[in-house]
């Protein structure tokens, strides 16, 4: 009876052993199977010369290329009217919002009054000045005559002496005739540059937009006095250009050139959008060893700022050998592949250029054509003799 059980016990475990193997020898690339000569069979596969790319993932959130913040540039001034909203396309010199302007009208009206006095003040000098230098020629013309007969003994010298005092005092009004009429120009110049100041903030009441872009916030509110101490009237991404914040870790860096290609995915669009390294951060924070690299999208893409995104930056690109990942083994004496070659394996060291995501390109030691094991370093070693199945090119 036991005998029975122990044979029965013997046939399972030789049945069970059968197919695990025959599970495994579906799988080459896992546990060789053996042929019929004994020899283990091994996945290989044709080197290939073809493009490879080294590509870094990053993630980031969107911001302003430039943001530009309106605010105004006189105080105290209520707002009267709103026209633009948030995501509102705008162009420079676009009108925003408007501010009360009646004080500064009221000001204007002023400045425009005391300009028309000043004018018939600048008017009355330029008459004194006529009329003192008419006395003037008159007072020196009778001082003259008096010269003449006071020398032939006619004129007396009290007569000479009122003949005298006069031509001083003609002469006395006509330069205080043509101080009053500086002193009235320059009253003028000052009233001028008063006005000039009233339409400068006269103008400064019409919030424009500085440059063209489109509006990403709007704190401006009607009947709210305008202050530049406060908030922004308008925040405005300068021509619609946006870049991602994209966080690169420390060790990644270097990778990171200006002027690389990035893919960006976003969450909510249906298709992919392209941009291009214009700026790395020389910082590198001190906890989290993150530095930050500047992506700018296409100009014109508008994305809400804060938005997740997803870049894969086109670190560089090859044309070589290249070979899965899986082919390579990383060892202390550097990478190596397994050849095949007149069913023999041979080990073989190789020098890596790039890597992608699953593939890895081979700089030297390998050649285009020649047989590789899939999965290197697992089951068969240097000098075994194989039986090498190779993959289709629709299966590399």
């Amino acid at each position: 009876m036991n005998n029975s059980i122990s044979a029965l016990f013997l046939a399972v475990v030789l049945s069970s052993t059968a197919m695990i193997t025959m599970t495994y020898a579906d799988d080459a690339a896992v546990t060789p199977a053996k042929t019929d000569a004994g020899n283990p069979v091994v996945t290989v596969f044709l080197a290939q010369k073809k493009p490879i790319a080294a590509n870094l993932i990053v993630t980031g959130s969107f911001a302003a290329g430039e943001l530009v913040l309106v605010t105004p540039q006189v105080e105290g001034l209520a707002i009267t009217d709103i026209l633009a909203e948030e995501g509102d396309a705008v162009k420079k010199d676009q009108v925003l919002a408007r501010l009360s302007s009646s004080s500064i009208d009221i000001k204007i009206l002023q400045t425009q009054a005391n300009i028309a006095k000043n004018d018939t003040s600048i008017k009355q000098a330029m008459n004194q000045i006529e009329q003192a230098k008419i006395n003037n020629d008159r007072a020196q013309s009778d001082l003259n005559r008096t010269k003449k007969l006071r020398s032939t003994g006619v004129a007396t010298v009290e007569q000479f002496d009122q003949r005298q005092a006069a031509a001083d005092l003609t002469n006395m009004q006509s330069q205080a005739a043509e101080l009053s009429l500086e002193s009235s120009k320059a009253d003028r110049l000052g009233l001028d540059a008063q006005m000039q100041d009233l339409q400068l903030q006269k103008s400064r009441t019409e919030i424009k937009a500085p440059v063209d872009g489109f509006v990403s916030r709007r704190t401006a509110q009607i009947g709210g006095i305008a202050s530049a101490s406060k908030d922004a009237m308008f925040n405005i991404v300068a021509n619609s250009t946006m870049k991602l914040l994209a966080e690169v870790a420390e060790s990644d860096l270097p990778k990171v050139q200006i002027g690389q290609k990035a893919t960006i995915v976003v969450n909510g669009m249906a298709k992919p959008i392209q941009g291009v390294v214009k700026l790395i951060s020389p910082e590198v924070n001190e906890t989290t060893r993150i530095g930050i690299a500047h992506i700018r999208v296409e100009e014109g893409t508008k994305i809400p700022l804060g938005s997740f995104g997803r870049a894969t930056i086109a670190l560089a690109a090859s044309d070589g050998v290249v070979l899965p990942l899986t082919a390579v083994t990383f060892g202390e004496d550097g990478p190596t592949v397994q050849i095949v070659e007149n069913s023999k394996v041979s080990v073989r060291k190789v020098i890596t250029g790039l890597v992608s995501t699953s593939e890895i390109e081979i700089t030297d030691g390998l050649k285009e054509g020649e047989s590789v094991v899939a999965r290197a370093g697992t089951f068969v070693r240097d000098g075994d003799t194989v039986t090498a199945v190779k993959l289709t090119d629709a299966a590399q």
